[in-house]
């Protein structure tokens, strides 16, 4: 996670003497780190990032070239993001930036005490960050769902849904995801993802740790439970 840096201007980037924001103990200094998600369909080129340095200054960071690619995206906004901007990375516990893919898309999470504004795409397309800022722990789930030719129960945060008829030979990824975030209990605060093979809909959902999804009577299998933030 991204931390507000107190004395950061003219200094030396290797200097050891840096002092957070948040641990000066004087008043106004206190921080809010937010998770902040820029939604871009993963095929997109991107373009830059604008935020705003530790003194509220905006400042457009652009990609030349521009970058594709999760990885590739990711370690570009990390290389844009610098100590001279009074900003610096602190615990390993929360990451500074991740990202999830979700159907054609790939959500970017850039955590801390900066204010991300937007990022731009296929050159002309600008995305408005969204601001998390409830910490909570979230958990992956994941389960390689056969599909089902007659309706089902899909549980998750303990409440029912049922599910329309989906299966393998009549429907794609796409129209799972469709299906399942339009049920009435999706949580607002979770991602999801699905990929089709030759045998089953492998739904990957990242959610609050206590989410527990079920579908078609199988439980969710839950792995790498870490702190994010929710709206």
């Amino acid at each position: 996670m991204y931390k507000a840096i107190k004395n950061y201007k003219d200094q030396n980037a290797d200097n050891l003497v840096k002092l957070n924001t948040a641990d000066t103990g004087c008043c106004g200094d206190s921080t809010t780190p937010c998770q902040y998600d820029v939604v871009i369909p993963t095929a997109n080129a991107v373009n830059n990032i604008i935020f705003k340095q530790a003194d509220g200054t905006s400042v457009t960071r652009t990609f030349s070239p521009a970058v594709t690619g999760a990885a590739n995206v990711v370690a570009a906004i990390k290389a844009n993001i610098l100590v001279s901007d009074g900003f610096e990375t602190g615990s390993d516990i929360i990451p500074t930036v991740t990202s999830t893919t979700s159907g054609t898309n790939t959500i970017y999470h850039i955590t801390g005490d900066l204010v991300v504004t937007s990022m731009l795409h296929n050159t002309s397309t600008t995305v408005t960050a969204t601001a998390r800022c409830n910490a909570k722990n979230m958990c992956t789930y994941f389960y390689a769902w056969p599909g089902d030719a007659s309706t089902t129960t899909f549980t998750i945060g303990g409440v029912d849904a049922t599910l329309g008829a989906l299966t393998l030979a009549g429907s794609t990824a796409a129209q799972v995801i469709t299906a399942i975030l339009a049920l009435a209990n999706w949580p607002t605060n979770a991602y999801l993802n699905v990929v089709e093979t030759a045998s089953a809909f492998e739904i990957t959902i990242t959610a609050a740790h206590d989410a527990a999804p079920v579908l078609d009577g199988e439980d969710f299998a839950q792995s790498d439970c870490r702190p994010m933030f929710e709206a």
